[in-house]
């Protein structure tokens, strides 16, 4: 067969074709419109996102704060100014024949805004060798009723007014108080007394440094005041012991403790170092140790057995 002719070459490709032949140039004419109109497109959505995007918020922990707060430091809250578990001590009258008169004093305490721990207690770490701040020559007070600790020492020269008037150097009102106390031990069985009372300075120095030389540092703190931060230097405070002078760990077993513990702020006193309240006091359970502090007064302690003075005067 001869090669056919352009003529019948054009129709056998029509036959066979459904679309007519298309030009050369739209191909690629298609190409171009397809990439504008993708750009195009783009274009538009992009502008679209620009509109419904979110605007940016300051976070609501930093909200009118030049800084946010680090998250290892978290801010500390202001303390409550109103009443609390504790009640309000302002309200409290100031404690008869408190060794103050003038000198260290503060203003009403703020309420504090935790009751009394209740959980095992620890030694502090308050409970180091001396005191953490200058002694002063008046016993520092709130509202009348005298607080001495490691807090608040007193100096080698205070010497309360009462220390040679008393044959234990207490005060008036504590041996007032300690008379009805025995009085009625005697009723009910139990015979108590006194077994440590006023103590100088020098004398409680003494007393620290042959605890130091018996125990460890951390024991002889927990149970003895350095010079100075010891109550019995104001002649309000008292160990109290029964007829046998059965004193420390065997004094708790007793049951003159229980009795003493359960009657004491009826004649106004208070039981200075409760079981619960080392990790505030410093100081460990004592329930020989007795303080002063009127009738009025430790009727809020028996209405809340483990309470510590220093929670009390808002101080802890």
């Amino acid at each position: 067969m001869g090669r056919p002719t352009p003529r019948r070459q054009g129709a056998a490709r029509s036959a066979g074709s459904v679309l007519p032949a298309a030009h050369p140039g739209a191909g690629r004419l298609a190409r171009v419109w397809g990439k504008l109109l993708l750009a195009a497109g783009c274009a538009a959505a992009l502008t679209g996102c620009a509109v419904i995007a979110p605007v940016a918020r300051v976070p609501l922990e930093t909200s009118g704060s030049a800084a946010p707060t680090s998250i290892g430091t978290p801010p500390v809250a202001a303390p409550s100014v109103g009443a609390s578990a504790l009640g309000t001590p302002s309200a409290v009258p100031a404690a008869t024949g408190a060794p103050v008169t003038s000198g260290v004093t503060k203003s009403p305490a703020t309420a504090p805004t935790t009751g009394p721990t209740t959980g095992p207690a620890t030694a502090p770490a308050a409970s180091g060798v001396g005191t953490t701040a200058a002694a002063v020559t008046t016993p520092y007070a709130v509202r009348g009723i005298a607080l001495v600790n490691r807090k608040h020492p007193l100096a080698a020269s205070y010497v309360p007014p009462w220390a040679d008037s008393d044959a234990n150097g207490l005060s008036p009102e504590l041996r007032a108080a300690l008379t009805g106390l025995f009085a009625a031990a005697k009723k009910d069985g139990y015979t108590l007394k006194v077994r440590s009372g006023y103590r100088s300075y020098a004398d409680q120095k003494a007393t620290y440094n042959n605890a130091l030389a018996q125990y460890d540092s951390v024991t002889a703190n927990r149970y003895f005041a350095p010079p100075g931060a010891s109550e019995h230097q104001t002649g309000l405070a008292v160990d109290v012991t029964n007829a046998a002078g059965v004193r420390g760990y065997a004094f708790k077993e007793l049951p003159e403790a229980a009795w003493v513990a359960a009657h004491a702020t009826e004649f106004g006193l208070i039981v200075r170092y409760p079981e619960v309240g080392e990790p505030i006091t410093g100081i460990a359970w004592e329930p020989w140790h007795l303080r002063y502090v009127g009738k009025a007064v430790a009727a809020d302690f028996a209405a809340r057995p483990g309470l510590t003075l220093e929670e009390y005067l808002g101080e802890a």
